[in-house]
């Protein structure tokens, strides 16, 4: 139960919606509604929410004053273009050889649909599960993944299960964050609630894009000081919030390889009970005190704002 990245989204939502999240019932009947299903047979994929706490439990989502935790589901048919390509080549020549002539622009298409569908029936299909924490006082919502495509679906779901609208927005900086977090190794200027870690990617910004990858190094070592004086821009860094939690922090303002740090946890993190989900809760409710600081501080430092 645990985010490993995060991509985050600013909310502007309506007295409606908010009131919705406040109802566990009225929230678990909305997102029942768009609930996962495996993919037929000539679908390619499929995504909806799925039980929160694992296939075997009834909660849909969990609530706790101003944080709510969903989860999705999706699953992809694994059909690899080249996998219709031989197929279609050798069908292709099969017709032609019978018929004695090239197949026709429209006969190689409704070829190709013939076989992709044959194809999708006997495909293998992948699971991929997400997880969804939104805050109704700090109107912000993290989705656990650093792509900003599967972030979108995970969003569009929650439209559709909101009756068509649900105001998520990734904030827009009103600053440079290549350049601020390029100051904040090259000239000393990190802020208080962060620590350096010891990763970091570095871009030129000139025509040729030379990219340097650090990875367990002393970003005050005078080679990242020197690439950075050399013009390389900082464009992933790595940091530790506030003692509490090390991640990767992109120039999107995208949250990668988020890891609590060991004694956060032993002194937030309650003893294991007996109660398996409860315990998942604790887990939850842990890293909800987290990131509601992180993204204040994000928010504040970059000077972002909701279009």
């Amino acid at each position: 139960m645990w985010f490993k990245n995060a991509q985050i989204y600013g909310l502007k939502l309506t007295p409606e919606q908010l009131a919705i999240l406040r109802d566990d019932t009225k929230f678990e009947e909305i997102i029942s509604a768009k609930a996962f299903r495996p993919c037929m047979a000539q679908e390619l994929s499929t995504i909806g929410f799925a039980p929160l706490f694992g296939r075997d439990t009834p909660a849909m989502s969990f609530s706790y004053g101003p944080h709510h935790f969903l989860r999705l589901l999706e699953e992809t048919k694994l059909l690899p273009a080249s996998v219709i390509k031989v197929a279609l080549e050798d069908e292709i020549a099969k017709k032609e050889s019978a018929l004695g002539r090239e197949l026709h622009k429209n006969e190689i298409q409704t070829l190709k649909t013939a076989i992709t569908g044959q194809l999708l029936e006997r495909a293998f299909s992948s699971q991929r599960d997400m997880l969804v924490y939104i805050n109704t006082e700090k109107n912000f919502a993290l989705v656990s993944v650093s792509s900003a495509k599967r972030a979108e679906r995970a969003i569009a779901m929650l439209r559709e299960a909101f009756g068509g609208s649900f105001p998520a927005k990734h904030y827009q900086p009103r600053c440079v964050v290549e350049d601020r977090m390029t100051a904040w190794v090259g000239r000393d200027e990190l802020p208080t609630v962060f620590a350096l870690g010891c990763d970091a990617i570095l871009k030129s910004i000139d025509d040729v894009g030379t990219t340097v990858r650090m990875s367990k190094e002393d970003l005050r070592s005078e080679e990242v000081l020197g690439h950075i004086n050399a013009g390389k821009m900082i464009t992933e860094l790595q940091l530790v919030f506030e003692d509490s939690a090390s991640l990767v922090l992109t120039s999107d303002l995208v949250l990668k390889r988020i890891r609590p740090e060991d004694q956060y946890l032993e002194q937030n993190l309650p003893e294991k009970t007996d109660d398996a989900i409860a315990d998942m809760q604790s887990v939850l409710l842990v890293q909800a005190d987290v990131f509601e600081r992180l993204v204040s501080t994000l928010v504040t430092t970059f000077e972002c704002e909701l279009d």
